[in-house]
């Protein structure tokens, strides 16, 4: 009987330092559990140093090593996509290269999977060894991710790193936006789902490249593609925002004239300038916050309608 094929998709951009020690966890890995054979799709996401040449390189030891170039640097999430759209597995478990995603969890999630669990995410039990900014950014992040995603519960504290089987990753390929977001694609779609907690351990080789700004890019798509919501909250604010303004601007015509009629004369300050800075600046705040929030989704819609590719694949090397 033909063992069954699990896919390990990792995207690289500049892993030079940790492509070998990534192949070597993994190599161990995939002899430990012999019951499966493995594929390990790895994207070369336009890297800039040798991860490409290393990758070619290593398919000479590893069998099981499978090649995708990407044509330029497109980004973690379309990297992993392009992983993903050519993974051959009936499992397909996509993990990041700098061992954090630890590979000792691949057997507990495929003894889900053999329990008949079409998803099973990989949750950090804690974000301790997160700085202070980070484990809060996280928390306030999948706290709003909550509340606007409505009746998708999108898991907490689970990234990239989990096990889908053929037919989830078949319903992900089928969504036609082109701005994708995997750990918000994969409980859309649903299916009976179990997790494996873990602690992430320490970065040992290289640099990370998910600093500040990818997370807020990451929050930005994740938050557009869920939910219109914010939309409403706009309004809300708006109109909380104008209501406070015109109290407060009622207040200070109050005391103008007040002041005018010197039946109070409160020294040293001019309500009349108030009033006016006052009105001035709660119009600027409510204009420009529903520019910005209709400006980010009109932006979303005219990448959906351009239909460009998410990623270019250059190359796709087998292994033979």
């Amino acid at each position: 009987m033909a063992k069954k094929l699990v896919s390990i998709v990792v995207p690289m951009y500049n892993e030079e330092p940790m492509v070998p020690h990534f192949l070597e966890k993994i190599a161990e890995i995939i002899n430990v559990n012999s019951d499966y054979s493995f594929e390990v799709v790895a994207v070369n996401d336009g890297s800039k140093d040798k991860t490409l040449e290393l990758l070619h390189d290593f398919q000479k030891s590893y069998r099981f090593l499978r090649v995708v170039n990407l044509s330029r640097n497109f980004g973690h999430e379309a990297a992993v996509a392009a992983g993903l759209s050519v993974a051959k597995g009936v499992a397909i478990i996509p993990i990041d290269a700098d061992l954090q995603d630890p590979p000792e969890l691949i057997a507990p999630m495929l003894e889900l999977f053999e329990q008949g669990y079409d998803v099973v995410n990989a949750r950090r039990a804690s974000r301790k060894e997160d700085a202070w900014i980070k484990r809060y950014t996280a928390q306030k992040f999948y706290k709003v991710i909550d509340k606007l995603s409505g009746k998708v519960r999108i898991p907490q504290n689970v990234g990239h790193y989990r096990l889908i089987s053929r037919r989830v990753l078949d319903e992900v390929l089928k969504l036609p936006e082109s701005n994708r977001v995997f750990r918000v694609e994969v409980p859309y779609v649903g299916f009976k789902t179990a997790e494996v907690a873990f602690t992430r351990p320490k970065r040992e080789h290289g640099d990370t490249h998910y600093n500040m700004k990818s997370m807020i890019d990451l929050a930005i798509n994740a938050i557009t593609i869920t939910s219109t919501k914010p939309l409403n909250f706009v309004f809300k604010f708006a109109m909380f925002v104008g209501i406070m303004g015109f109290i407060s601007s009622l207040t200070q015509l109050v005391l103008f004239i007040l002041e005018m009629t010197n039946v109070l004369v409160i020294p040293f300050i001019n309500h009349g300038t108030f009033l006016a800075i006052n009105i001035a600046v709660i119009l600027t705040a409510i204009i420009l916050v529903n520019l910005s929030l209709i400006a980010i989704y009109l932006a979303k819609t005219f990448n959906e309608t351009q239909k460009r590719p998410f990623y270019v694949i250059e190359s796709v090397k087998d292994n033979k």
